[in-house]
């Protein structure tokens, strides 16, 4: 009798041992399966996302360029912007051929990459005589819209952003002062006249125009920031923040010598935000030859030299070396460059002042989820970014003795990448 139980419960035990291998054989079969690459969550798959997400295209492509002024005996500045315009798209769509190519399999439904925002930064005209916001900018930047429209069809009118230079009187063709929102990234205008003007030593009340602007940006930033803002900030004016000959009393202007102010509040939002500073103003005389000349760029973790802030004096000889948490470069120049003043230009010996980097250029942004790459275009393809610095011979050496070598610029090759706070946090 004892035998016929212990059977029973054998027969009982095993049944429902065979019941639950039936049931997990399923389970087992699809982890077995998910963990030979069909599906399964490992750190392999996440990093395999991770890098689809990286090389997915940019979600924007911004050119941005300064100073579209013409001067007798030079090219017109159609003819440059056009032809930078076109080397820049060629280069953009044979990086993205070259992209697709790489690839093993492509979708038929992606999209081309293309130039889809436009920043130009001011001095859209010229005359030795007027360049206190005096010149109406609107013939020139209908021209500017009109080459556009026709080099970059992806640029729609709503995406073109002018700001005001210190040539430029202020029309509606001006973008607004102030935060401008697009869908993948920001842009802050400063115009020249009523923002960040020039020869501030000079101007009565520049000072307090300057403080309202600085106080203003800060408030700004502070509040991207406090938001937790991810889009890229790109803060576009017209005159630059580091100091030079021009600065001083050498020149006698005072040209950005309370920079200072808008530095301080830029490089404090920098640790947050992911910030391009972009400049114009300096093509001419060749001011920037120590930083690199046409081609300037300076990078987070460099440092810059920024006038130090004198209410009593009209220039300023001093400077402080400071760190950058930002990118700062020059959006690159599609009027003349030159070297010298309108007397070397009229006798002819204007080579004789050559001096860094002369070449005409516009800048591409393109942003991704992970990263922002930035690169410097010339009419003839890439450009690098930024020139190495030398001393300016404008003047007999205008700057010899007040700008160390220490402080020269050295040469930084397109493209640069900028991991993105979003991700690097």
């Amino acid at each position: 009798m004892k035998k016929r139980k212990y059977t029973i419960w054998f027969i009982i035990a095993g049944a429902v041992l065979i019941a639950a291998l039936l049931f997990m054989l399923p389970a087992s079969l699809d982890k077995a399966g998910r963990d030979n690459g069909q599906g399964a969550v490992t750190e392999e798959n996440t990093a395999e996302n991770e890098q689809t997400k990286a090389d997915a295209g940019p979600d924007a492509v911004i050119f941005c360029a300064s100073d579209y002024q013409e001067e007798p005996g030079w090219d017109a500045p159609s003819a440059n912007l056009a032809a930078i315009l076109d080397s820049a798209v060629a280069g953009i769509e044979a990086k993205d051929t070259d992209a697709v190519a790489a690839e093993s399999s492509t979708d038929s439904d992606t999209e081309a990459v293309s130039i889809n925002g436009f920043i130009m930064c001011g001095d859209y005209t010229n005359d030795a005589n007027l360049y206190d916001y005096q010149l109406s900018p609107d013939e020139s930047i209908s021209e500017i819209r009109g080459i556009v429209s026709e080099k970059a069809p992806g640029v729609s009118e709503d995406k073109m952003v002018f700001i005001q230079g210190n040539h430029d009187a202020l029309t509606d063709e001006i973008s607004e002062s102030g935060l401008h929102e697009f869908d993948d990234y920001l842009v802050y205008v400063l115009n020249t006249q009523n923002d960040f003007p020039w020869k501030q030593g000079r101007t009565s009340g520049t000072l307090n125009k300057v403080r309202a602007s600085s106080e203003a940006l800060r408030a700004c930033l502070t509040e991207l920031a406090d938001r937790g803002e991810t889009r890229p900030v790109i803060i576009a004016g017209h005159v630059p923040l580091h100091f030079t000959a021009r600065t001083s009393s050498r020149h006698g202007n005072g040209d950005n010598m309370y920079s200072s102010l808008i530095f301080d509040a830029v490089n404090e939002a920098g640790r947050d935000l992911d910030i391009i500073y972009l400049f114009g103003h300096n093509h001419s005389k060749g001011w920037d030859c120590y930083m690199g000349g046409s081609s300037v760029m300076r990078k987070a973790g460099d440092t810059v030299l920024i006038p130090e802030l004198d209410e009593t004096s009209i220039t300023t000889d001093k400077y402080t070396e400071k760190t950058l948490t930002f990118t700062y470069m020059n959006a690159g120049y599609t009027g003349y460059y030159m070297n010298c003043g309108p007397k070397e230009l009229n006798n002819g010996t204007w080579r004789e002042y050559e001096a860094a980097d002369m070449t005409l250029t516009g800048t591409v942004i393109e942003i991704y989820g992970d990263r922002i790459e930035i690169s410097r275009w010339d009419s003839e393809g890439m450009h690098q970014l930024s020139s190495q610095g030398e001393a300016d011979p404008y003047r007999g050496g205008i700057d010899a003795g007040l700008i160390d070598e220490s402080s020269y610029g050295t040469e930084v090759k397109s493209p640069q990448v900028i991991v993105r706070h979003a991700v690097g946090n």
